[in-house]
């Protein structure tokens, strides 16, 4: 069976690894797009995006196909928030929670900082699973560390996405 990964991203990281995987090991993609963007760049996209994470919230999602039966194995990409997947991830858990049962189901996570690990939990805690099958954490680069660390990750991750 085929893979899909689905994914949020605001700024763009998580787009540009999620690409460079499918282009890598043949998966298929799904973005995920709100109804209400969040903001992009500045305070408010911390303080807006990390307090929607906390609360739970579960913005509305643009239209979009998700055919399951396509599909053995989900990755769930995500950007980090408050140590949270995004909310427009916990929508798409919550609106294909049955879909998603008995699949592999896998993670990736960007970040700036940290979070990962408490992010994970609350992942498998909403998709209703004891631990995810793989997950990998990407650091978005910047000035001070350009994390050069990502390429190899992407060499891994591509390998076990062509193996699952």
């Amino acid at each position: 069976m085929k893979t899909l990964i689905v994914y949020y991203s605001l700024g763009g990281f998580t787009k540009s690894i999620v690409k460079k995987l499918a282009h890598g090991s043949g998966a298929d993609i799904l973005a995920l797009h709100p109804v209400k963007e969040y903001p992009k760049e500045g305070a408010k996209r911390f303080m807006i995006g990390g307090r929607a994470a906390l609360a739970g919230e579960k913005p509305k999602l643009q239209p979009y196909i998700f055919n399951a039966e396509k599909y053995g194995h989900i990755v769930i990409a995500t950007p980090v928030w408050a140590s949270s997947p995004t909310p427009p991830i916990r929508t798409f858990i919550m609106d294909n929670a049955e879909a998603l049962k008995g699949k592999t189901v896998s993670a990736i996570f960007t970040q700036l900082g940290n979070g990962a690990q408490k992010a994970e939990k609350k992942l498998c805690k909403a998709l209703e699973i004891e631990r995810l099958n793989r997950s990998e954490v990407f650091f978005e680069p910047s000035k001070k560390d350009p994390h050069t660390e990502n390429e190899a990750k992407l060499e891994k991750v591509c390998g076990w996405l062509k193996n699952d």
